[in-house]
């Protein structure tokens, strides 16, 4: 009896000392395609700055842009708040983006409290790719580490 209550202490004191889980795997636009420009293939250090490089695609090139920059936008108020969104959450807000209309997306837009965790961030690179009919949009936002 001794033994089993040793072994229940020990595996609940294992489970308390374990790390927590902090990185999510959100699905972010990065595959690689021989379309894509040299600034988007290049690999970036995080060190100073929080950097997101996403693109989008879509039949109508202002939806592309306006998703990408949503989508964008999200990415970056979670590295600069990692406790912003459950990792859940940020992939169900991705997908919504990405499944819907210019009026969708625009709805969506309005996020007062996104617009406060990325104030200060810019648009360093912004390119619109067509192939086929289909537009690409490129974007790679940065914002200061504080």
């Amino acid at each position: 009896m001794k033994n089993i209550l040793l072994l229940i202490s020990l595996l609940f004191l294992y489970n308390c000392a374990k790390p927590l889980q902090t990185s999510c795997s959100v699905k972010i636009n990065k595959s690689l395609s021989k379309n894509d420009p040299a600034w988007f293939k290049k690999k970036e250090n995080q060190e100073y700055n929080y950097i997101v490089k996403n693109k989008e695609s879509s039949g109508d090139k202002d939806l592309a842009q306006t998703k990408n920059l949503l989508v964008s936008e999200i990415i970056l108020a979670n590295k600069t708040a990692p406790d912003f969104m459950s990792c859940k959450d940020q992939n169900n807000a991705l997908y919504t983006i990405r499944n819907s209309d210019l009026d969708g997306v625009s709805k969506l837009q309005n996020g007062k409290i996104i617009k406060n965790l990325i104030s200060g961030y810019k648009i360093s690179n912004n390119e619109t790719i067509e192939d086929d009919g289909k537009f690409t949009n490129y974007l790679r936002i940065i914002k200061l580490r504080k």
